[in-house]
Formats: structure tokens, sequence, C-alpha cells
């Protein structure tokens, strides 16, 4: 860990707890259909599953090379790592306006004292701000990271090891104060962490959010208002990193099918107010499915066979999901195939994720997507921004550098079309 040629320090992390959270729960293949009911899963030629007028009617995307408009782009908006450091991003904010980094000096080299350590790094434009340097340079690691402008909130792993205890920070951007805001039960031996949903901070407002394990294999998302207030239990069963969709903080809850077996289902509360909020019906009928991410308007997640995945994206007017990205596909430009998905995010007209040979990004103006690292790495997209990091060279090897490239997704060019 530690390098952008892996998993960002919470990515591995997350996909173990979850999967540990999820205990009996089987991922069903596909997912059902509209009714709340579930049913049969979205047909994979659906002709009635057209976009809003002016996009191209295509229930499936093909691969494409990354053309030079967006290889562009992303080299204009490369952040530079000075030589001998390393860098990981951790996230990246709306617009791309603003991201956190995790930012390591050189090694400790024997007989010549510690190296410089590891901080954590807000940046807003090119201006970069350490809040705070990691007491352990090693074994530390900045897991997640959220930022509404005046409250920098982030997680602190003591250790890579899944069970490795945490802490949230809050930085105050407008005084420099930073304070403990939450951190994880202690298991029965003392040293590790109840197991539980990834740490994810979401802040909304002067408000966090979080999820963590409570003991006894339960979990509970929680709220606190930064500004002077106290912890609030929003919702006791979650059993997944709950993640911010426009207003709205959407979680999987356990629930019992019609048959009487366990399955997962979306449940969501309005960040404004605390309460219940219903989902869009396509979006509240899903079933045991994984990686869900959205921006308010467009959905994307992960479902099928593990083994052979599919990429399914519904929006606002769509009549249903649509299965646009299947792993094991073999696309004209690339002969191996896909393999898993995961991390997926949305970005507006942009979908990335994760497999394991490199990240992806799908461009639903174009219905075409295309690999945006050449080897590992990882993407970040949110709210018009977008963030790709990766190594240059053999990640682990000494003379390793790490390319982290930010640029808002309005700057880049639709996709060529399939032929």
């Amino acid at each position: 860990m530690g390098t952008s040629g892996e998993p960002r320090p919470g990515a591995l992390r997350a996909r173990g707890v979850a999967a540990a959270a999820l205990g009996a729960v089987v991922l069903l293949a596909g997912t059902p259909a509209c009714s709340s009911g579930g049913g049969d899963g979205p047909r994979e030629d659906s002709p009635t599953a057209a976009p809003p007028t002016g996009a191209p009617v295509r229930d499936r995307a093909c691969e494409v090379g990354l053309p030079g408009g967006w290889s562009d782009a992303l080299a204009d908006g490369r952040v530079p790592v000075p030589e001998g450091e390393r860098a990981v991003l951790t996230e990246v904010g709306p617009g791309a306006g603003w991201s956190v980094l995790q930012s390591s000096g050189p090694a400790p080299v024997a007989g010549a004292g510690p190296g410089e350590g590891r901080s954590v790094v807000l940046r807003e434009g090119d201006a970069e701000r350490r809040v705070m340097r990691l007491a352990d340079p090693v074994e530390h690691q900045v897991g997640s990271a959220d930022f509404d402008g005046r409250w920098l909130v982030f997680d602190v792993v003591e250790g890579r090891q899944l069970e490795s205890p945490w802490t949230l920070y809050a930085w105050n951007a407008t005084n420099g104060r930073r304070e403990a805001v939450a951190e994880a039960e202690s298991a029965d031996d003392g040293k590790s962490a109840v197991p539980g949903p990834f740490v994810q901070a979401v802040v909304r407002s002067g408000r966090l959010f979080w999820a963590q394990g409570t003991g006894g294999g339960r979990s509970a998302v929680y709220a606190r208002d930064l500004d002077g207030g106290k912890r609030r239990t929003v919702y006791e069963g979650v059993v997944d990193t709950p993640f911010a969709a426009g207003g709205l903080l959407v979680w999987l809850r356990q629930s019992e099918s019609p048959d009487g077996g366990p399955e997962t289902r979306l449940a969501a509360v309005s960040t404004d107010t605390l309460r219940q909020a219903g989902l869009p019906g396509p979006i509240a009928a899903l079933r045991n499915v994984r990686y869900v991410a959205s921006d308010g308007r467009t959905w994307a997640w992960a479902g099928g066979d593990p083994d052979r995945p599919r990429l399914y994206v519904w929006r606002e007017g769509w009549p249903e999901p649509l299965p646009l990205v299947r792993g094991g596909d073999a696309g004209p430009v690339t002969e191996p195939e896909l393999g898993g998905i995961d991390q997926v995010q949305v970005s507006g007209e942009v979908v990335t994720w994760r497999t394991t040979e490199a990240a992806w990004a799908l461009d639903l103006r174009s219905r075409s997507y295309t690999r945006i690292t050449p080897r590992y790495g990882y993407a970040l997209a949110r709210d018009g921004g977008l963030g790709v990091a990766y190594p240059e060279g053999e990640a682990k090897a000494a003379d390793a550098k790490d390319a982290i490239q930010l640029t808002r997704t309005a700057a880049l060019p639709p996709l060529p079309p399939c032929d």
C-alpha cells in the first residue's frame, strides 16, 4: 500500500470489510427491473431504454483508444510530485477544484535517521497546505477524506490490515485547528478495531457522516455537526460504506427476501434533515448489487456474476438500467479481458471503475469507454471533477514516480463513438 500502483490506502480495506460484513449474503446475478418486488433483470437488448433526446441509442458500450483530447486534458492537470517523494491521491473535489493527497518524503535510510515523514496535504488549485503529519511514516495511512470549503475530514488508519484501528480527524480551514471526532471501537484484544464498513468521510455543510462497526457483527451510520455538535445515530444495520448522491446519503442495508433468505437493498436519508428519503424506482428495486455510486442523477453499479461482472447505469429519464460494460468482453483495442469491476464512481457524463489491470472511463455521451491508466492505478470522479493516479514504471521500485492528474470533466471531449 501507499503507492498509486496499488489500490489507494482505503480501497483494498473497503472491499475486504464489505465482503466480511455481507457475511452469508449471496451476490446474485443481474439486477431486478423497476418493480419494488424484484423480478427479471433489465433486458440486455432493450430498444425501449433510450437515453435523453440527442444521445446515441445504444444499450452496450464499446472500447475505444484514449483520444488525444483526453490525454492532453489529463496531462495539463498533472500534480507536481517533488523528486524523491511519493504521493497518493485520496480524494478529488467538485470540478477538481481541490484534492487531498497523502505525501511521503524519502524513505528512512539505515544509519541516516528517519525520512521526512508522511503528511496529509490539501491542495486548492496550485496552493498546498500540510494539514497533519502522521505519527508513523510507514504504517499509518490516510484512508478517505472530504472537504466542504471549511471542514476537511480524513481518517488515519494505524496499520495495513483490515482490522487496523482508525481515527477520524476534522480540520478547520478558517483557524487551522484540528481535532479527533471519531474512532474505531476496540475489539476484545484491545489492539484491533471492531469489524465494520470501510470508514469513508462524507461532509456536507459542516455535517459529517460515516459508518463503523459497533460489535456483535453490527454496524451503524452516524452524523455529527462539526461546529460543536455531538454524534447522532442515523441508522443501525448498514452493511456497506455510505456515499453521497446529490442531497442524499445512501447505503446498503440487509433485509429478508421473499423466499426468506438474506438480501441487500439501498436506503437513504436527506443530508439536510436526516429523515428517511425515497429513491428513484429503478434504484429502490435493486437487490444484491456491488460498488454503487451516484451523483444524484446518474447511478452506476456492478452486478451479475463476479467472474464476469457487468457495469450497469441508470439515469433520470431512462426506463430501466442498462448493462453498458460487460466484464470479460474483448474490445477492439485490447485483447485481454476486462476482469473484475470495482471502485465505481460517477461524475456527470463520466463513469469510472477499476479492474485488476487498469482504470477505465465510460462516456455516456458516446456510449464508449476507454482505458485511462497505462497499467494499474485508479480513478476518482466527482461532481464535474476527475482524478487519475498510476505509477510510472515499476510501482515498488526505489525510483518509481507517481502520476497524479486532475481535470474537469467538462474539459474532456466526447469519446469517439463505436464504428
